[in-house]
């Protein structure tokens, strides 16, 4: 998984004994990737991972759960095209 927030990975890098805010949620990222054979979070720049930048931002703002099977949302096709070497959202 890619986040382009640093104290994220170093966080859960040494996820034992954390007294961070974000320790519950580790904790569930954990037992969410149990049944993976590999699970790996690293850094990378913002600029390298606009569309999940958006997500998380529009999910700030949100007081219920979106999800989108269907289309892409509007909010994230721009970046989605420019992301997509091959423009295969189009």
């Amino acid at each position: 998984m890619e986040v382009d927030c640093l104290e994220m990975v170093n966080l859960w890098n040494t996820r034992h004994n954390s007294r961070s805010i974000v320790a519950p949620i580790l904790v569930e990222i954990g037992e969410l990737v149990s049944d993976f054979s590999l699970f790996v979070i690293q850094h990378v720049l913002r600029s390298a991972n606009v569309p999940a930048h958006l997500c998380a931002k529009r999910a700030c703002t949100l007081n219920v759960t979106e999800s989108w099977l269907e289309d892409n949302p509007g909010f994230l096709l721009t970046s989605l095209l420019a992301d997509c070497r091959e423009n295969a959202f189009v």
